[in-house]
């Protein structure tokens, strides 16, 4: 079973939107912590940390997507994770954890349907804050709408074309996590160079937009180049 990138030139094809991982013991005990979760990391909110607007305004619709980044793709933020350690020691036990983050949809804000990086991870919402459930406040994956609620994650497939929304007066905030699907746990680093020279790529072409108009092969020339240095960041 091979994974799925989203820089590959075909079609995401799964139909699978939503995961239910109740039964697995990292999840069932993380499940169990979420007031804890919660409670530490509204404490942690409140003190002087580094917050960032998601990098490509084009996918946000009204005021900002803001997050403030532990874990992506396998490379640490050292001063997050100092300053947030009483939040990570509920993570790092967790089998192919490779990215952790809180992300805050402020207000009237809206992130336009998209597909995510790769099938071979769950991804997973946790929540902290919640201002309403549906129609004003949720998820949208593959075309099945969910509300997010105080005491359930969500599990579902970045792959799958989704979107999600805030229209209240609020904030949403959830932490969200990533873990490699047990199939691909063996391709673990791969998997997050694929993910993060693919970012950078998406950097590199919202800065020289001419890349876009490149054949695909010279595309794949500069992802390749990329993963190279990504490989050397992850050892």
């Amino acid at each position: 079973m091979k994974a799925w990138y989203s820089y590959q030139r075909n079609k995401y094809s799964g139909d699978t939107a939503y995961y239910d991982l109740h039964g697995k013991s990292w999840y069932d005990k993380l499940e169990s912590e979420l007031p804890v979760i919660r409670e530490k990391t509204m404490r942690f909110l409140q003190s002087d940390v580094d917050v960032h607007e998601y990098f490509n305004s084009k996918m946000v619709e009204g005021s900002k997507w803001e997050s403030i980044t532990f874990l992506f793709w396998g490379l640490r933020n050292e001063k997050i994770i100092a300053q947030g350690a009483a939040i990570m020691e509920h993570f790092v036990d967790i089998p192919g954890f490779v990215s952790l983050s809180i992300s805050t949809l402020q207000p009237r804000t809206h992130i336009k349907p998209h597909h995510g990086d790769t099938d071979a991870i769950y991804r997973i919402h946790i929540p902290i804050h919640i201002p309403a459930g549906l129609p004003d406040c949720g998820l949208k994956v593959n075309g099945i709408d969910r509300s997010w609620l105080d005491n359930e994650m969500i599990v579902f497939n970045d792959a799958c074309m989704h979107e999600a929304w805030n229209m209240t007066d609020k904030p949403r905030m959830v932490l969200i996590m990533d873990v490699i699907r047990e199939e691909f746990l063996l391709a673990k680093k791969q998997i997050c160079r694929n993910v993060l020279s693919s970012f950078k790529y998406q950097f590199f072409t919202l800065k020289f937009k001419f890349i876009k108009k490149w054949p695909g092969w010279a595309k794949d020339i500069v992802r390749n180049y990329l993963k190279y240095f990504k490989k050397a960041a992850l050892r």
